[in-house]
């Protein structure tokens, strides 16, 4: 990024300069001056160490604000060129800032910024940042700005902030989540449930099952009357006959009681 300085030479033109020295060999600085001002010498002075391209523009007609009208003219050039990215207006005359809004509204793209500002220093606040051509141009610029340690954690912060989350590792799933998984609701209909849903060990059937067996009934138990006894002078009367269950096979006849014999 090359940004080009219009220095006006009739106002504070000292203060003007500062930051001068840490312009590249991209930038630029036009100084515009009069006869009746500083002496070009001194202007020089000012400009001793600075890397940039410097042009000393002395002010072709004199009188009071005709510099001023020079680098408006100058500017205006500059726009319809395109030649810089940025161009600034140093001077502290608040009389620039109406040609710069009409600038700025008129030629808007031109530039990245077109501005008025009171020192050169005023225009690099963020030179180390916008200027870093790589990560350790970045971590140099911003070591020299806020220090050695200052600067190593502004760039380690800046660094975990822009640097791409890493992506998680996808594990494998485990029995649990191999089980079961949810399952999904039917917009117009009944709710199935998924495939992979586990069945109950009491749906399942064995090929082989035994049927259960049902116990054998057992046969009611005997009950055999004994009989009570005559009371005297009654009639006797028979034994009651006791029948068996039939079990199987043919029923073999008993022979006949002997019938009681009436006394006499």
């Amino acid at each position: 990024m090359n940004m080009i300085f219009l220095v006006d030479g009739d106002n504070n033109i000292g203060t003007g300069l500062q930051g001068a020295d840490q312009l590249t060999a991209d930038d630029s600085i036009l100084i515009f001056y009069q006869k009746t001002g500083l002496a070009l010498g001194k202007i020089k002075e000012l400009c001793k160490g600075s890397k940039a391209s410097i042009q000393y523009l002395e002010s072709v007609k004199g009188g009071k604000n005709s510099i001023d009208f020079q680098i408006i003219t100058e500017l205006g050039v500059l726009v319809g060129r395109g030649e810089a990215d940025c161009a600034y207006v140093i001077s502290q005359d608040k009389g620039y800032e109406a040609a710069m809004s009409a600038l700025r509204v008129r030629y808007t793209g031109a530039f990245r910024e077109v501005a008025l500002r009171p020192s050169i220093a005023a225009c690099l606040k963020a030179s180390y940042l916008t200027r870093a051509a790589s990560t350790e141009e970045l971590r140099s610029s911003l070591k020299q700005e806020f220090g050695e340690i200052q600067g190593a954690a502004a760039f380690q912060h800046l660094q975990e902030l822009f640097q791409p989350a890493a992506p998680k590792a996808e594990g494998k799933p485990t029995a649990e989540t191999a089980v079961e998984k949810p399952v999904k609701r039917n917009r117009g209909g009944r709710r199935h449930p998924s495939k992979s849903t586990e069945v109950k060990p009491a749906d399942v059937k064995p090929e082989n099952a035994e049927k259960p067996t049902r116990p054998a009934v057992q046969p009611a138990p005997q009950v055999r009357t004994i009989p009570e006894p005559a009371a005297a002078g009654a009639e006797e009367k028979p034994p009651v006959k006791l029948t068996r269950p039939r079990r199987g096979g043919r029923r073999k006849k008993k022979p006949a009681a002997e019938k009681p014999t009436e006394e006499a």
